[in-house]
């Protein structure tokens, strides 16, 4: 993966668009308040309701902006904290921000700990990525308030896939929980065969082991861990199977009866230019997502110091890189693609919506600077993640 790079674009093209100091300093007042999530009433107008959506999409975004710092951020300082980093060295320099100096620092301490492991070996790592689930109906409600040419519901598309409980025929992937019989993907203990890698113990035969005993190829047996083909047999935990039919737990694809699904990738709302920037953005940066699934194995290491330290590293990236990953791929997968369409928006309307009046262009102006600031933030964020993923995934260095 590489850099939010788009946000730096969105940055520079949200800073041609701020207003200088003028006639408007001021004029908002308590209109728009994008920290508490506040937005005032600007009428009833179709100018207004624009730019009534473009702020709360903007509180939206900033809030956001906000979780993935704090979740950066909070998994860098945690892991700072088992590594026996001092607080003093997280502190950033003039200028810089805290997620940037906190998890920048780690990496430094991480790319330490991987340089002591033998040339070539790396961590055993296997990752099931987040999923993010968007509300499809916050951007419905959403562009049924701000288009006045909306009547009833706006209609709504998901750009990605559609899950959720199905009453009826499931035509795609069924995820039944529990201790089941299963066919497919395990994410938990298959006992059974698991044709695929199971990361974990194999009680049977498996065909590749790490260096401390743990199975990393085909087991067959049971397999505790996870199991990232096909597991024949009982699953304890998640069993993913391909079908059409009958599903008793959560169906991906499409249902033959009526159902409140989710999108697991991004909205997009079928309204005019300003509406659909906003609602798109507010629904996508609404999306819950679940932590990914992340196997750290370690490497036995000969050197009991260095041992040491490569055992407290996989401890902490087992109990905060989840974390970290979740707050990457939530802005990547649901946040980012939206932002170019919104920030040209918010721009384009400190203008055209004027006639709002002075007080509702004074809050459009307020929230290209918000738009701008949490863009910045939504990038750096992602930066010093990505830079933090490139050390744990680095290989030793030691002869």
């Amino acid at each position: 993966m590489k850099a939010l790079g788009i946000a730096l674009v969105i940055v520079a093209a949200a800073l041609m668009g701020c207003t200088e100091d003028g006639p408007l300093d001021g004029a908002c007042g308590s209109g728009f308040d994008a920290e508490r999530g506040t937005v005032g009433d600007f009428g009833a107008g179709d100018a207004a309701q624009k730019v009534e959506a473009l702020l709360h999409a903007s509180a939206d975004l900033y809030a956001a902006s906000v979780a993935v710092e704090a979740d950066v951020r909070g998994a860098c300082t945690a892991m700072a904290t088992d590594l026996g980093i001092p607080a003093n060295e997280l502190a950033p320099a003039t200028g810089e921000l805290a997620v940037t100096a906190a998890c920048s620092r780690v990496a430094d301490e991480i790319d330490t700990i991987i340089a002591s492991m033998p040339t070539g070996v790396a961590l055993g790592i296997s990752i099931t990525p987040a999923s993010c689930n968007v509300d499809l109906q916050v951007s419905a409600t959403c562009a049924a308030e701000c288009d006045v040419a909306i009547t009833g519901d706006a209609m709504v598309e998901c750009r990605g896939e559609l899950h959720g409980s199905c009453t009826g025929s499931c035509s795609g992937e069924c995820a039944v929980q529990g201790n089941v019989s299963c066919t497919g993907s395990c994410s938990g203990t298959c006992s059974g065969t698991c044709s695929g890698t199971c990361h974990g113990t194999c009680s049977g035969t498996c065909s590749a082991m790490d260096s401390q005993g743990n199975c990393v190829g085909t087991c067959s047996g049971t397999c505790s861990g996870t199991c990232s083909a096909m597991c024949s047999g009982t699953c304890a935990g998640t069993c993913t199977s391909t079908l059409t039919g009958s599903c008793t737990g959560e169906c991906s694809g499409t249902c033959s009866a009526a159902w409140q699904a989710e999108c697991t990738g991004e909205a997009n709302v079928m309204a005019n230019a300003e509406c659909k920037a906003a609602c798109d953005t507010s629904a996508n940066c609404k999306a819950v997502c679940d932590p990914p699934v992340v196997t750290i194995v370690a490497v036995a290491l000969t050197n009991a110091q260095a041992a040491a330290r490569v055992n407290a590293l996989v401890l902490t990236l087992r109990a905060n890189y989840p974390r970290l990953l979740r707050a990457q791929q939530r802005v990547q997968l649901t946040i980012a693609p939206s932002l170019p369409g919104f920030a040209t928006a918010v721009r384009a309307a400190s203008t055209s919506l004027r006639d709002v009046g002075v007080q509702g262009a004074a809050c459009v102006a307020s929230a290209v600077n918000v738009v701008t600031g949490a863009a910045a933030e939504l990038d750096a964020s992602v930066s010093v993640s990505i830079e933090v993923s490139a050390s744990v995934s680095a290989s030793g260095s030691t002869n």
